[in-house]
């Protein structure tokens, strides 16, 4: 049993508003040792961010608010940028910088991440098209899809749909799924993932290894890529242990016929063991932050 509260100091405060604090509080549990919360003034400014996030969220879009970043994933062994990831980044003329840390999990309890997914595969499909009208060799560029959306029936249909009208070629776009999908409706999800494959699209599980069915879901989903969760190459009391982890489950996706790419690289030695491993792509801050689209064509096509 736990329960949230909020108090009350006048018979005019808003009842809805009083019930919706003490369920903000409520939702808070897991980070208290006790089993009631207490609404406090830190939720309160949670709660108003939140508001301010969710009025100006319709409007961002429209006015192209949320921008497209794109962090190179390198080569293992050449050591050249191959593939990329599409990152959003919301620039707010009101509320400045805004990190996806800070609004990703508001859209994805609200459901406007539904929203968030299609712009970005639009503005990707977008620029990979300015690309191939200026005759520049394309790179596969993966798009993250939110677990909420591969719930939803049809949902290759509508992506197929969206790239299409770029006239973008199916392999050069990459739908990136989290392993929490995992847990969701899995004849949905697995229906998902073949009618992509079957268009043409490449599909791959991001932050492998940070949940707990990730053996199932290589045995389950017909995957292209797999990538390694950052938390495997950070601060490991055991870097032995943690090597050989690393190693036995890049040889195991190979045997599966699946590409690697390693994620949150930030040392040579990293890069190095990772090459050795046989390792297709890594991805972090050793080789590059993800850039600006501008930045990222003076990366690829202006220093070639």
């Amino acid at each position: 049993f736990s329960a949230g509260i909020c108090q009350v100091f006048s018979s005019r405060d808003d009842i809805n508003a009083l019930l919706t604090s003490a369920g903000l509080a409520i939702t808070k549990r897991s980070e208290s040792s006790n089993n009631i919360v207490w609404f406090n003034d830190s939720m309160k400014e949670e709660q108003i961010w939140e508001r301010n996030i969710e009025d100006d969220m319709e409007s961002a879009l429209e006015n192209h608010e949320f921008q497209v970043y794109l962090q190179p994933k390198y080569s293992a062994k050449e050591e050249i940028p191959s593939a990329a990831e599409a990152l959003v980044r919301w620039s707010s003329p009101k509320l400045g910088f805004i990190s996806p840390g800070k609004f990703i999990p508001i859209f994805e309890r609200n459901g406007f991440i539904l929203k968030l997914d299609d712009y970005m595969l639009t503005e990707v499909a977008k620029q990979q098209s300015k690309w191939l009208e200026e005759g520049k060799k394309l790179l596969p560029i993966s798009v993250n899809v939110s677990r909420a959306h591969f719930t939803t029936e049809n949902l290759a249909e509508h992506i197929c749909e969206i790239v299409d009208e770029y006239k973008v070629p199916h392999d050069f776009i990459e739908l990136e799924l989290t392993e929490s999908a995992f847990f969701d409706d899995k004849a949905i999800l697995l229906d998902t993932v073949r009618k992509l494959k079957a268009f043409g699209f490449k599909v791959s599980m991001d932050d492998f290894g940070a949940g707990y069915s990730s053996l199932n879901s290589l045995k389950e989903l017909p995957l292209d890529i797999i990538k390694l969760d950052a938390e495997f190459f950070r601060g490991a009391d055991n870097l032995e242990r943690s090597n050989l982890i690393v190693g036995d489950t890049i040889s195991l996706a190979k045997k599966l016929g699946m590409q690697i790419v390693a994620e949150g690289i930030e040392t040579r030695e990293q890069v190095d063991f990772l090459a050795n491993q046989d390792c297709d792509l890594i991805q972090g801050f050793y080789f590059s932050k993800p850039l600006s689209v501008d930045d990222f064509e003076e990366c690829v096509y202006c220093s070639k």
